[in-house]
């Protein structure tokens, strides 16, 4: 077909258009409208300009939808890094500048969409009649709900809208599988989509829009990462070259790195709020993508109950870091294109070499986890070849070994070169951890993580034990569904690979179960939610099984999923974001819906304070060129220090009763606003605020802002 087709001249002209649109918003930096158009413009286009090469008409719109996203956030990384690479030979000293990245967008992205070939069913939206308004009616109630929600839980802690979001959700989820009449399956896509964007934003714990500022662990770590490739507008594997910045495995992840900056430097975006809606936005994804997952698979009442039970687990295991939430979407594209049997294979192979790329410049853990598992699906798979043809080749086309060389080529490339060896390294330690643990196998607190991965936790009520019950049962309902699959002798629709992969990650599960501390190298808690992306279906065939033998009880079919829903899946949903403990009135541990009754040093220990980052971010550039020793603080006031500091681990010293004497030369002092106004403490060995005051009679104080104070010791 020539590039000439008027088809094409009118794509190229639309994607022309945008980029006007786009330099205007750019140049005119109207907030709203700059941000607004600019991110959506970044998160979907490039990803609808490549996927159209490929002319995928056996995929469904569902599988594209998913495909773009993963694809613009391949193309920015990566045309990110080649930028960074490329730009300083040419004399450009800020090769990730705003100038740089729009003008090599355009040159990319313009061409293709000229050249691409027309397909008439790309993104084809099949919804008509009044059914429509009655799914963007529920968008508009729920989305109203959860922004009016969090905003009141911000100004006055009640969280009654937030309750009535999460009832809706598990109400929609309930009819959806009741009945196909009401809510007929072509809503299922975008019902996940909407669930996902509501729990992210505004229930979740990490994700969710409570604050101005980050929230989580690891995040603080990323958001360094971040706004020191930022600030320098060019990327910086280790970080060495910025005095104080902390130095971690985080610097060399281009998701946390490179992405967020080019997104920043289109979009002006503020860094924090750019850091709480870029990532949850592409997580939002998930949710769809696990569902055209399971799709391959199963029937489409399955997938979608099993998505649910998969966005449940997320939401109870915080969804993982920043770096996590990207390579998920990798993740579970890649098994998408391993258990997708229509699309062609040429074009199968390069999406695969794409996302695969993706994987391993975002998160080594999971880039670990899926290279062990392909390499072992496709030994199993060719010695099963061997078995049945007698016959030995590592040609096998299920998972061909072309891809597989070319996927650890790129992961020991990327780890040798930019990584220091990471993957090397953990694989490495977790041996170590392993045998140096071994004689602790008989003792069950060596597992602790591992526990707590699967549920097994402390249980101070009969909720908590009910939640518990209810989180190990939804396991045997996994290993259930596994049992049935293999031994049923009619055919399932599960494939023989998908079998394999369902196998070694239930396999790894109980070695972290068994090996002791092996889970603390993993990572457990998050680890169990990384398998739920292959055995989340499961779960709902092994409830299905129980239903279909019950003794002398015979239950229509048509009756079982909405069974599964309202007596299992609902319930641990409710259970898994606190709903129940909030209704209850017990302890509960999401901040969304419990902060309301925390004490100031709770909220200390999960919320930044306004003065306390503006202290953290003065320091830095009090601390910038001159001599330093440490700085000493709580424990607590580290992660604002690493974030917006940024200040690095060699330079932080934990305030605790051994070093209350007296500031040394070039020692600093940093104190929160929870330390000066209410006289407490955390961390170290419970010092008290009193124990500290011999040490400011040997400082100079240097800075307030009526909260957060800075000394300095002298001579």
């Amino acid at each position: 077909m020539s590039v000439f087709n008027l088809k094409n001249r009118l794509f190229f002209m639309a994607i022309l258009l945008l980029h006007i649109i786009l330099y205007i918003a750019i140049l005119s930096n109207i907030p709203v409208f700059r941000s607004t158009f600019s991110f959506i413009y970044l998160l979907f286009v490039p990803g609808i300009v490549i996927l159209r090469l490929f002319k995928l008409k056996n995929a469904d719109f569902t599988e594209k939808v998913v495909f773009s996203v993963g694809l613009s956030v391949a193309f920015l990384m990566i045309i990110g890094l080649f930028l960074d690479l490329i730009a300083p030979l040419g004399g450009f000293n800020d090769p990730l500048s705003t100038n740089l990245i729009v003008i090599s967008i355009s040159l990319i992205l313009l061409p293709l969409s000229l050249v691409s070939s027309y397909d008439e069913e790309t993104f084809k939206i099949k919804l008509a009649g009044p059914r429509i308004f009655f799914l963007v009616a529920l968008s508009i109630i729920l989305l109203v709900l959860g922004i009016a929600g969090i905003m009141i839980v911000n100004a006055s802690g009640n969280n009654i809208l937030l309750l009535l979001s999460i009832i809706s959700i598990s109400l929609i989820i309930g009819v959806a599988c009741a009945s196909e009449k009401l809510i007929p399956p072509r809503f299922y896509p975008w019902i996940l989509i909407l669930s996902c964007v509501v729990l992210l934003f505004f229930v979740s714990n990490v994700t969710s829009l409570l604050t101005n500022y980050i929230l989580g662990s690891d995040q603080w770590g990323e958001f360094a990462a971040f706004r020191f490739t930022n600030m320098l507008s060019s990327w910086s594997p280790t970080g060495i070259t910025f005095p104080f910045f902390v130095d971690l495995p985080t610097s060399s992840m281009l998701s946390v790195t490179v992405l967020p900056t080019i997104f920043e430097k289109i979009t002006g975006f503020n860094s924090s709020w750019l850091f709480k809606i870029l990532y949850p936005s592409v997580a939002c994804f998930l949710g769809l993508g696990t569902y055209v997952l399971y799709r391959t698979q199963t029937e489409k009442k399955v997938a979608f109950l099993a998505a649910f039970f998969f966005i449940t687990v997320s939401v109870g295991k915080l969804w993982g870091t920043d770096k996590q939430l990207i390579a998920e979407l990798f993740f579970v594209l890649l098994f998408l294109l391993i258990f997708n049997k229509r699309l062609p294979r040429l074009k199968k192979d390069i999406l695969f070499i794409i996302f695969s790329a993706g994987l391993v410049v975002s998160h080594y853990g999971l880039a670990d986890i899926f290279m062990i598992v392909i390499v072992s699906t496709w030994v199993i798979l060719t010695l099963t070849d061997y078995l049945k043809k007698g016959s030995f080749s590592i040609l096998q086309t299920k998972i061909p070994f072309d891809l597989v060389l070319i996927y650890l080529t790129m992961i020991f490339g990327w780890d040798i070169y930019v990584g220091s060896s990471s993957v090397f390294g953990l694989l490495s330690q977790t041996a170590n951890t392993v045998i140096t643990n071994l004689n602790q196998f008989f003792n069950l607190q060596s597992r602790g993580t591992a526990l707590q991965g699967i549920g097994i936790i402390a249980t101070p009520n009969i909720l908590n034990r009910l939640s518990t019950y209810l989180f190990l049962f939804t396991e045997l309902l996994i290993v259930l569904g596994f049992v049935w699959i293999v031994i049923r002798k009619k055919r399932t629709g599960f494939t023989f690979e998908y079998k394999i992969i369902s196998a070694l990650f239930l396999a790894m599960i109980s070695l972290n179960i068994i090996l002791p501390r092996l889970a603390d190298t993993l990572l457990m808690s998050r680890y169990y939610q990384t398998t739920l992306f292959v055995l989340s279906p499961l779960a709902i065939i092994g409830g299905k099984t129980i239903l279909e033998h019950i003794p002398k009880i015979k239950i229509k079919p048509k009756y079982f999923f909405p069974i599964l829903a309202f007596l299992i899946f609902i319930p641990f949903f409710l259970f898994q974001t606190g709903f129940v403990y909030e209704v209850t009135g017990e302890q509960n541990y999401s901040q969304t819906l419990d902060m309301h009754q925390w004490d100031s040093l709770r909220l200390y220990d999960n919320f930044a304070n306004p003065k306390e980052v503006s202290g953290a971010i003065w320091l830095s550039e009090y601390l910038n060129g001159s001599s330093i020793s440490n700085v000493l603080t709580d424990s607590r006031s580290f992660s604002f220090l690493v974030g917006y500091g940024p200040i690095g681990l060699r330079y932080w010293s934990l305030l605790t009763s051994e070093t209350t004497g007296s500031l040394g030369n070039n020692q600093f002092l940093y104190l929160s606003p929870e330390n000066v106004i209410n006289g407490k403490l955390e961390g170290g060995d419970n010092i008290n605020y009193t124990q500290i005051s011999p040490i400011l009679g040997s400082t100079n104080h240097i800075y307030s802002n009526g909260g957060c104070e800075v000394y300095e010791g002298v001579l």
